[in-house]
């Protein structure tokens, strides 16, 4: 029995810089998989020169144009915005389940994913389909549903309390998916099945504008909040224990739900909505690597990435031989929807 235990027991024993460098190893490794396989097949090599000469250093023998197109111009768009939609998604993640001590909590909880999808909705309707126009209109969708959530906390008196937040994420969601079915209802045909493949969530026809887009809000707001990592811990002894230890609880709620939020709402606005990577990722880290948050949350960053990774890969290789293009929400989903059914039912059984 202890032989089988070790090896989980060492992993929450590792220093952060080591879990770094593990993750950074499994990362690179996942991503020159990705860009390998397809329709096409690239050889690692050929990959990393492309990589150089794009980076401009010099090589031996540089990649021919076919090869640099395809790889730089194509695939490595497509794999860095699943790298940086999958961390932003499981470091949201992490920070909900955290602040609502809730396994089953995910980043569109508070209706973000419904205020996205309303802005969206709008963008398609209107027939804004320049090429940022869409994520623009998703964006601001999901943004004015956590300020109004935000609002609806403080103007009860209770900001920044969890039970009043997840109350009005339901209602602001409830109101964003009635406006919704409304345009829904005088929307064309093409308009509704143009949103209706955007809900799917997918990374096809990403390109470096799109993971521009992604980069800084998740590396700045998975930083800031892996540095509130200790807030988050002590903040599950209670606000009473918080308060004695200098931890301002009201104010770590508020920014803790502000950067999970704000960071689900550009990855949604950019992709569309992709579920479970925040639901199920977080947790199977947190049985690897123990629940403090820093180690979580960085454990999470490098999981998120790499389940994406594979989940999209898995959808290319799939649909490589009939030609079609799937979303990779419907892999997520696939995959994960089993995995919360069996975590549903284990919670269920533990607090019977």
């Amino acid at each position: 029995m202890s032989s089988k235990l070790s090896p989980r027991k060492n992993l929450k024993n590792w220093k952060l810089g080591h879990l770094a460098v593990a993750g950074l190893f499994a990362l690179l490794a996942t991503t020159l998989l990705a860009v390998a396989l397809g329709t096409v097949y690239v050889p690692p090599l050929t990959i990393l020169k492309s990589m150089a000469q794009a980076l401009g250093l010099e090589v031996g023998q540089p990649a021919d144009q076919t090869s640099q197109i395809l790889i730089v111009l194509i695939r490595l768009p497509r794999v860095f915005a699943a790298i940086f939609a999958g961390a932003g998604l499981a470091i949201a993640g992490t920070a909900m389940q955290g602040l609502f001590r809730n396994p089953l909590a995910e980043p569109g909880i508070l209706g973000v994913s419904a205020g996205a999808s309303l802005g969206a909705l709008i963008a398609i309707a209107f027939g804004t389909y320049s090429f940022l126009a869409l994520p623009t209109f998703a964006f601001a969708g999901a943004l004015a549903a956590v300020l109004i959530i935000l609002a609806l906390s403080s103007f009860s008196g209770s900001s920044g309390q969890t039970t009043v937040l997840i109350l009005a994420g339901m209602a602001v969601a409830a109101f964003f998916s009635a406006l919704t079915s409304l345009l829904l209802v005088m929307a064309s045909e093409y308009q509704v099945s143009s949103y209706i493949f955007w809900t799917l969530g997918g990374l096809a026809n990403r390109r470096w504008e799109h993971v521009q887009l992604m980069a800084v809000p998740v590396l700045l707001a998975g930083t800031l909040l892996f540095l509130r990592g200790r807030d988050l811990d002590i903040l599950l002894l209670g606000d009473e224990t918080a308060r004695t230890l200098g931890v301002a609880a009201k104010k770590t709620r508020i920014l803790t739900v502000l950067l999970a939020s704000l960071l689900t709402a550009i990855i949604v606005s950019v992709t569309g909505p992709i579920g479970f990577v925040g639901l199920i990722v977080p947790h199977i880290m947190r049985l690897l690597v123990g629940p403090s948050h820093r180690r979580l949350l960085l454990a999470s960053a490098f999981g998120g990435a790499i389940f994406l990774l594979l989940c999209d890969l898995a959808t290319r290789l799939v649909a490589m031989p009939r030609g079609i293009e799937l979303s990779v929400g419907v892999t997520t989903a696939l995959v994960g929807a089993p995995y919360f059914m069996i975590l549903l039912i284990r919670s269920l059984r533990t607090h019977a």
